[in-house]
């Protein structure tokens, strides 16, 4: 498709340079001592180029909620809200309003199992670690594929100097 809109383009702007050249002769112009440079820097200008790049829709990253963080209410086809929850609510900000097609029943037993940790990135030694409050270093993978327990692979605590260091 990007080669027949640039042969398309070429043609209209190899079009356009002829009858500029062609207006400047009608208006008798052609006599002006610098017009002949004006004109071949009209002819040599370069061509627009269009790669597929610039055609192209960038694919949208579509971001998963984890289970416990999703709202309670029921979508209209019956399935559970996708949309993240409130902080220290049941429903996300459409459904605080009202839950039209009703609620989702859960277990009371599986939303309490869990326990949001905030996490943050640390250099330590010259590596940039994830660790929390909790002086826990977590496995890089397995926080930025958003795992449900990512692993803890060290311990951190800071020295006299408050430098972080790793304990093993």
């Amino acid at each position: 498709m990007d080669v027949k809109v640039s042969k398309k383009i070429d043609s209209y702007l190899r079009e356009f340079k002829l009858d500029i050249a062609k207006k400047i002769n009608e208006l008798g112009l052609a006599e002006a001592h610098n017009i002949n440079t004006f004109i071949n820097y009209i002819y040599e200008y370069e061509n627009l180029v269009i790669s597929t790049e610039d055609v192209t829709r960038k694919k949208r990253v579509k971001n998963t909620v984890p289970q416990f963080e999703r709202c309670n209410a029921k979508r209209c086809n019956g399935e559970q809200c996708t949309r993240r929850r409130k902080d220290n609510e049941e429903y996300c900000g459409t459904h605080i309003k009202g839950t039209p097609h009703g609620i989702l029943s859960t277990d009371s037993n599986s939303a309490e199992n869990y326990k949001k940790v905030s996490v943050w990135i640390q250099e330590i030694s010259g590596i940039s670690y994830y660790i929390d409050s909790n002086n826990n270093v977590y496995n890089m993978e397995d926080i930025i594929q958003n795992k449900m327990n990512p692993r803890v692979i060290f311990k951190w605590s800071k020295d006299s100097t408050d430098n972080y260091v790793i304990i093993q």
